[in-house]
């Protein structure tokens, strides 16, 4: 089965013909006075991206949860565009999940690799340039680059942490951002390593009481210096006191909340039919996106 089966020659964008248009248009240039809080919000996250502090050395991104289906693979690939097509930055987000991983699928058709990280590892002492790092990643047009996990359970079965060591300073070489996104849990060897190994780790969770009560009770396990809590696939009306709570119990353990992203049926529709595009969501995703991306490129060192 094939994306094209699903989605036909033209995958449909929210509006069934294409990528939401992206709103604000002339409005965005109206005077702060006659405005509305979302788009004041917008500009002040679009003039803190501009004023990025510039980078020193390569940063390391891990995205965590001890849940599965929070959204840890749909938060690596907004934060890996994002941070490539705003700030230009050269970034690449790896699929760390030892569990046929989906993040290489999220890549556009046209622009996916048949390679995957496990093909670089085995080659990377014969690559010196960046030109020839190209055949192994999915380049998207946003200027983000994405390398898929193996397809075959024998060989994700040998990569061990040492190895992702070895690819990870392989590929600082060549990037300024690496975005590992891993699999669910926190406890295993590999999970371990990438939050010792992160200069930041994103902490993933949905707003249900008993997902949320699950990640805050498996922080222990991280030992995290800093860390940024998302809330993932929330409910924008009817459930800020229950947002509330949560981000007060994560911020008592000292992992401040910086992002909510908001359910978004429109957004899991580009998402699955590879058309994605920042400007094509509706305002009320597009700033907690940019938002999010504007705090964790403020921790870069």
């Amino acid at each position: 089965m094939t994306r094209k089966d699903i989605y036909g020659r033209s995958p449909a964008g929210p509006n069934g013909g294409g990528p939401v248009p992206a709103s604000g248009g002339s409005l965005a240039r109206l005077r702060r006075t006659f405005s509305t809080k979302l788009q004041r919000r917008e500009w002040d996250v679009d003039e803190k991206l501009l004023h990025t502090p510039p980078m020193t050395r390569p940063n390391t991104i891990a995205v965590v949860s001890p849940k599965g289906g929070v959204g840890k693979t749909t938060v690596s690939y907004l934060l890996g565009n994002l941070l490539a097509s705003e700030l230009h930055m050269r970034v690449v987000a790896l699929d760390a999940n030892p569990d046929f991983g989906t993040l290489g699928s999220l890549a556009p058709d046209a622009h996916r690799s048949q390679r995957s990280l496990a093909d670089l590892i085995a080659e990377h002492e014969r690559i010196d340039s960046p030109a020839q790092i190209h055949p192994y990643v999915s380049r998207l047009p946003t200027g983000l680059h994405v390398l898929a996990a193996p397809v075959h359970a024998e060989v994700m079965a040998q990569l061990t942490p040492g190895l992702y060591s070895r690819l990870l300073d392989f590929l600082e070489r060549f990037y300024e951002v690496l975005i590992l996104d891993l699999g669910t849990g926190i406890t295993d060897p590999l999970a371990q390593f990438a939050v010792e190994r992160a200069d930041h780790t994103l902490v993933i969770t949905t707003p249900e009481w008993i997902t949320a009560a699950g990640v805050l009770g498996a922080l222990r396990y991280l030992q995290l210096d800093e860390g940024t809590l998302v809330l993932n696939q929330a409910q924008m009306h009817g459930k800020a006191g229950n947002r509330d709570v949560i981000e007060d119990s994560f911020q008592r353990q000292a992992i401040a909340t910086r992002a909510t992203i908001p359910y978004d049926k429109n957004l899991r529709l580009m998402l699955d039919s590879g058309t994605y595009e920042l400007s094509a969501l509706r305002r009320s995703t597009r700033v907690p996106v940019k938002e999010l991306g504007a705090e964790v490129a403020a921790k870069f060192v």
